[in-house]
């Protein structure tokens, strides 16, 4: 059965008494990535709270997929699939219903607009259970992910809990995108990437979150074209919410192997990134600003090189070997980071490495928002 994903009408869950809430030290689950959780664990819930599953629908052959996962290891305790969709597609709608007809437990949601935020916004609010999490769709072990989740939420009474985004490769191209990706030599020491301590952080790759958090937090901004998930949790931060870091929560996902492909994303990242850290004010850490500064230095040693150069300052020419330096310097980080890859590897990671930085630098300074 088909649902207006409009600004919802159940009653809201309970709002919780404080928001200020502080975990314990740990909350007794397994480190590592990919490590299930024991059945015989004392701090598994003897009672599983109710979890809505928000699948965003782009592809029909991977909604199948999807819901065939999601069943086959069902949830422990009560769960709700619900498939979000653009409205108005009578095709798309029909193919819906089929998958919708396996299983009572699964629904379609029918959103206002077609981004994924749209998508999103529109089956949270017409969820009926308290927990909400968003699906990755080519993730073939979320239940496991989701059931670590939950009980961490409920052992330490987090709002948002999530985990480490980790990009796996497969060929040798992409384990050197991996590698870039991955350390921090590539996007700095973030809390949600590999190798990250167990507790509250700025921020996480999402697995669950509290229907009531995610409402009075008034969803994710449809006017943003990325960091939404991150600028949410900003959002549930500063009205006195918690996030929890779970390492072992690994969200996997293929990196971007072609240039101009991986150019693009952290050139979109950085604009968006810009824009969410002006509209919040919020102090952005070095590692926000380390790309933007490096745009600026090389720029300023190129043009200053030239124009000195060119009114016959001759020491003015060394200016322009600033990209040099910065291209050895990062030849040197790169050769220790890539301990253990090929000297192909070695040397892709160099050039992916670069390319984050100045995309993502270059986003943060130039990169236009869109009107909306």
């Amino acid at each position: 059965m088909a649902v207006q994903g409009d600004p919802p009408a159940i009653e809201p869950a309970a709002p919780q008494t404080d928001t200020t809430r502080q975990p314990p030290d740990g909350i007794g689950q397994p480190d590592g990535i990919g490590q299930p959780v024991a059945e015989t664990d004392p701090s598994q819930p003897t009672s599983w709270p109710a979890v809505s599953i928000v699948v965003p629908v782009f592809d029909l052959v991977a909604a199948r997929s999807v819901v065939a996962n999601l069943l086959r290891e069902p949830y422990p305790g009560q769960f709700e699939i619900l498939l979000a969709a653009p409205g108005g597609v009578p095709k798309l709608d029909a193919e819906l219903d089929r998958i919708a007809a396996v299983d009572e437990r699964v629904d379609v949601v029918h959103a206002r607009g077609s981004s994924l935020a749209a998508l999103v916004n529109a089956a949270a609010f017409a969820a009926q259970y308290p927990i909400l999490s968003k699906m990755v769709p080519d993730s073939t072990d979320w239940i496991r992910l989701l059931r670590r989740a939950v009980i961490a939420m409920e052992a330490t009474g987090a709002d948002v809990v999530g985990g480490s985004a980790v990009a796996v490769g497969l060929g040798s191209a992409d384990v050197a995108a991996a590698k870039a990706q991955n350390s921090r030599l590539g996007v700095g020491p973030r809390q949600s990437r590999l190798g990250a301590a167990r507790g509250p952080a700025d921020s996480v790759r999402m697995v669950a979150i509290r229907r009531d958090a995610f409402e009075r937090a008034g969803g994710l901004d449809e006017t943003l074209g990325s960091v939404q998930d991150w600028e949410l949790q900003q959002r549930v931060r500063q009205a006195g919410g918690m996030v929890w870091l779970d390492p072992g929560l690994a969200v996997r996902f293929r990196p971007a192997i072609r240039t101009r492909a991986l150019a693009a994303r952290f050139f979109h990242t950085g604009t968006w990134r810009r824009l969410v850290i002006t509209r919040h004010r919020l102090a952005p850490s070095w590692r926000y600003l380390a790309p933007p500064l490096l745009v600026l230095w090389l720029a300023a040693c190129l043009v200053g090189g030239l124009v000195a150069g060119l009114a016959g300052i001759g020491w003015a020419w060394w200016l322009l070997a600033a990209p040099l330096l910065y291209g050895l310097g990062l030849a040197v980080a790169a050769g220790f980071a890539g301990r253990g890859l090929s000297l192909g590897q070695r040397v892709r990671l160099w050039w992916y490495v670069g390319v984050i930085h100045l995309s993502w630098g270059a986003g943060f300074l130039f990169g236009r928002v869109p009107r909306t």
